[in-house]
């Protein structure tokens, strides 16, 4: 049996100021290597559309949802003349229609397609209180359908947003497959960066290197909750410097940390060599994640799969998707949710763990992340649950990628007395 991968995606104006060519160079170069395709669908929106009353900024509203899902039916019924068997992966609103597409399509021409509809995040989410009613309907349109066409699946990215598409959007329990988030482990960002290449970009960015350091990341927006580590620094009483990285300005969290007396380094940036410098800096003691009902997240995995050989502990709140990404006291810690005091006697608790200790969480943390939460191992699962007759190719692929980490941690496994 053969996997073929195909990626597609809405078209992006060289103009749109995400649009990153080195990074879409490169991906199309790593999918082509594969035997894979990448190509794009129909945008009715220059992803600018900032004072649209309903949609998101970067997807438009719900017209252009329509138009980039219908297109993405037709090209899924093409693909799938060439196999004997496809599955579609439609991530968020702008391809939540193509799964009702394509249901009433594929028998007509002859073809056999699995969908899955994948949500990240929903309007009950992070549009609360007054949701997107356009986004409210597109969501729920492949929540209902799944239960009506064998066809049409629902991706599960973790236990927390299952239950909330079951609780608040009515999705049937038996319709979902396993559409774990998970890291490439084998990318070229996790290597350990020496000391001084380090210090050198941590310099250059106004971050102190001679104090220990509390670091926490995530985009500029309320749910995150970046305030929550100014607040937990001013009850630690100034144990460690807080270094808050987000892709946009934080006033309010600036007025926070000078109302507190908190001397902390606010960095406005995206730049990944900064943030793993962070998190495997000697100095950094915790990488602190207060987001509340984060679906998911990569951060957790990414920050513990850095730091493998050293620096941050992870502290992320007992909420959403994190609490299913961490054992408290294993492989991380958990803080109660919106509790400044709370957090503050984790960080107290990190700070205070011998070298011993924090080379045992380390080292669990990595092979956690390596072992259940790489990438290839979670399309694997959910490969297994789509697929019938991949049962034995997946299950084999599976635990020769578990049993390849194992190998490579073998050695990093004899702690020190």
């Amino acid at each position: 049996m053969e996997l073929v991968p195909h990626f597609i995606e809405i078209a992006y104006l060289p103009s749109h100021p995400n649009y990153d060519e080195k990074s879409c160079t490169d991906y199309q170069e790593r999918i082509k290597a594969t035997g894979g395709t990448f190509s794009v669908v129909p945008s009715g929106t220059t992803g600018l559309a900032a004072d649209a009353v309903w949609g998101d900024p970067g997807l438009g509203e719900m017209r252009n949802w329509q138009i980039a899902s219908a297109a993405l039916a037709g090209r899924l019924i093409d693909l799938a003349s060439r196999y004997d068997v496809l599955v579609a992966y439609c991530h968020e609103p702008v391809f939540s229609f193509a799964p009702i597409h394509v249901a009433l399509q594929a028998e007509a021409a002859g073809v056999d397609i699995t969908t899955v509809y994948v949500s990240h995040a929903t309007a009950f989410v992070h549009e609360m209180p007054l949701p997107n009613p356009e986004r409210l309907m597109a969501e729920s349109l492949p929540v209902h359908w799944a239960k009506i066409s064998p066809t049409v699946r629902l991706g599960s990215i973790s236990h927390y947003m299952s239950h909330h598409l079951i609780n608040e959007y009515g999705a049937n329990p038996d319709t979902f497959v396993p559409t774990g988030n998970g890291v490439d482990t084998a990318d070229h960002w996790y290597r350990q960066r020496s000391p001084d290449e380090m210090r050198e970009l941590l310099t250059r960015y106004g971050v102190p290197v001679d104090q220990d350091l509390l670091v926490t990341f995530g985009r500029g927006v309320p749910y995150k909750r970046h305030d929550m580590l100014i607040r937990a620094t001013a009850e630690t009483r100034g144990s460690a410097h807080p270094v808050i990285m987000s892709d946009t300005e934080l006033p309010d969290v600036r007025k926070l940390a000078a109302r507190a007396r908190v001397d902390a380094t606010f960095i406005t940036s995206f730049d990944r060599e900064l943030m793993a410098s962070l998190v495997q800096w000697p100095k950094t003691r915790v990488c602190s994640l207060s987001a509340e009902n984060e679906p998911w997240g990569l951060i957790p995995m990414e920050a513990r799969l850095l730091a493998r050989d050293g620096g941050a502990l992870l502290a992320a709140a007992d909420s959403g998707g994190f609490s299913e990404q961490v054992a408290d006291g294993i492989d991380g810690f958990l803080h109660t949710p919106n509790s400044p005091s709370q957090l503050a006697q984790v960080i107290d608790k990190i700070l205070g763990l011998t070298e011993n200790e924090r080379t045992r969480i380390r080292r669990a943390g990595a092979k956690r992340v390596l072992i259940e939460e790489a990438w290839p191992i979670k399309m694997m699962e959910s490969l297994r649950a789509t697929v019938p007759g991949i049962d034995a190719v997946a299950d084999a692929a599976s635990r020769e990628l578990a049993e390849g980490a194992s190998r490579g941690l073998r050695k990093d496994e004899q702690s020190p007395e």
